[in-house]
């Protein structure tokens, strides 16, 4: 099913949860708001690239390149804005310090690919691969329903709810059912994410902010729980078999459904 930004500009509800991308991007998003975007091979783009010099920014905005293999490809920090990438590969791609802003990437293959510090705001991740993908730093609210996470660096992700932009609707990141297994989280914002029956299996959270997370049904068996914080988290359900660092929990007391989740 194709999805445009204008199924992601403004407010996406899943069981009561907004992701709204902001109202205000509206205005910016030219022709990515009609869905008039304009086709690129792989070697168009790489001649863009090539063209692109000193502080410049290469300009790849409201692209399709749907049908293209992007693989590997180096972006220089490109502006991607309202790119469609619906089921592009990806894998193994320099998108460090890149606009990612509204583009849509459902089920695309972003195995490996390096993510440092991308701007990646309102965007369609459903059923994606960022197997083993690096987001250091990187600014996340997307919908990763599904998605595959495994093993992925996300070290100092800026993934939490915005509060300051409650007007528009609650701005947050969706991990409904994704996979975590082994990842590392330290010291990453996710306060306010739904991350319901993710699979956090063995991962890292040391420092991890996880206030005001619908955690109910997720498991964190064998994790790296240090200092993770849970003030007013909703835990029904939540499997914390062997973690380490219970004792170093903040805002346990606080959370919602402690006595409906599961502690060993």
């Amino acid at each position: 099913m194709r999805n445009t930004p204008r199924e992601i500009v403004g407010s996406r509800v899943r069981r009561g949860r907004v992701l709204a991308t902001g109202l205000a991007l509206a205005g910016a998003m030219g022709p990515a708001l009609s869905g008039d975007y304009a086709p690129m091979t792989r070697d168009q783009a790489l001649a863009v690239l090539a063209g692109a010099g000193g502080d410049q920014r290469p300009d790849l905005r409201n692209r399709d390149f749907r049908g293209q293999d992007l693989s590997g490809v180096d972006f220089k920090g490109a502006d991607l804005f309202g790119t469609h990438l619906h089921g592009v590969p990806l894998k193994g791609a320099k998108l460090a310090r890149t606009n990612l802003d509204i583009t849509i990437l459902r089920g695309a293959d972003l195995e490996g690919a390096d993510l440092r510090g991308a701007s990646i705001f309102g965007v369609v991740l459903v059923d994606a691969n960022l197997k083993g993908a690096d987001l250091t730093g990187a600014r996340l609210i997307a919908d990763l329903q599904r998605a595959n996470l495994d093993g992925a660096k996300l070290v100092q992700g800026r993934f939490g709810a915005d509060m300051k932009n409650q007007p528009m609707g609650k701005l947050s990141t969706l991990m409904v059912s994704a996979k975590l297994r082994g990842a590392d989280l330290t010291a990453t914002d996710l306060s306010g994410c739904d991350v319901r029956f993710a699979d956090f299996t063995g991962a890292n959270l040391t420092d991890t902010d996880l206030s005001r997370c619908d955690l109910r049904g997720a498991d964190f068996t064998a994790a790296d729980m240090t200092r993770t914080r849970l003030t007013s988290a909703t835990l029904d359900g939540a499997k914390f078999h062997q973690i380490k660092g219970r004792d170093t929990l903040v805002g346990l007391d606080s959370a919602k459904g402690r006595d409906a989740a599961i502690f060993d």
